[in-house]
């Protein structure tokens, strides 16, 4: 960005004539009341009208042991746990129905589906639970804790997994984090022309449309982000 300086001396009344052009972004769109609020941007070097998500969810760490309490009687092991696009924060428990068969709870009480010993679990999380020397019997179980994420605003990436898949502010400005977060500011309701947004190819347009509609940001697409002549 150049910085453009103007010198003023202590006789600024000199005869000449000028014109000033005002030439605008054209990202706000309509007449509905812009609302904005400050947020701590996480990564990236992003432009005024990007699409943001914040990260909500942290890691996935798990534990073995009855939910009811007490070791495990079989000494099988759970491996590879991913959060999926719909994870929530909190804890998640497995309990054994049987030797190879495993309820799981999500953390607000939802039974998510079953799952099975040796086959990739995907419903929240995601994990595989491998059978040991010993097997597991009845009341066995694990537990996944789904830790609270930083809170930090990044480009919204429809295939994330930290809650920053939910496209949910539009930059304000210019920012730049790309050393570390940064203090920026975002829009979070209010009418924006398409032309002018800014998102991640995981998006289409007409889905990040929808996705936005229920948050109060409505994007226009009749809107030309040319320079007015």
């Amino acid at each position: 960005m150049t910085l453009t300086v103007n010198q003023i001396g202590d006789n600024p009344q000199q005869p000449g004539i000028y014109a000033e052009t005002y030439i605008p972004d054209q990202l706000i769109a309509g007449n509905l009341k812009l609302v904005s609020q400050d947020i701590t941007l996480g990564a990236g070097t992003l432009q005024r009208g990007t699409v943001l998500g914040q990260q909500t969810l942290g890691s996935a760490t798990a534990a073995g042991g009855k939910p009811a309490g007490g070791a495990n009687t079989g000494n099988g092991t759970i491996s590879a746990v991913t959060l999926t696009a719909n994870a929530a924060q909190g804890t998640y428990v497995l309990t054994f129905t049987g030797a190879t068969t495993f309820a799981v709870q999500a953390p607000n009480g939802d039974r998510l589906a079953d799952g099975d010993t040796g086959a990739s679990y995907a419903d929240q999380l995601g994990f595989t639970v491998t059978a040991g020397g010993t097997a597991f019997v009845a009341g066995d179980g694990f537990s996944i804790a789904v830790a609270l994420g930083a809170g930090s605003w990044v480009e919204s990436v429809k295939t994330a997994t930290d809650g920053s898949q939910v496209p949910a502010a539009i930059l304000a400005d210019y920012a730049d984090a790309s050393g570390g977060p940064v203090a920026a500011g975002a829009y979070v309701m209010g009418e924006f022309n398409a032309n002018a947004l800014t998102f991640d190819a995981s998006w289409t347009l007409a889905t990040l449309t929808a996705a936005l509609r229920p948050l109060g940001i409505f994007v226009k697409s009749a809107v030309s982000a040319a320079d007015p002549t």
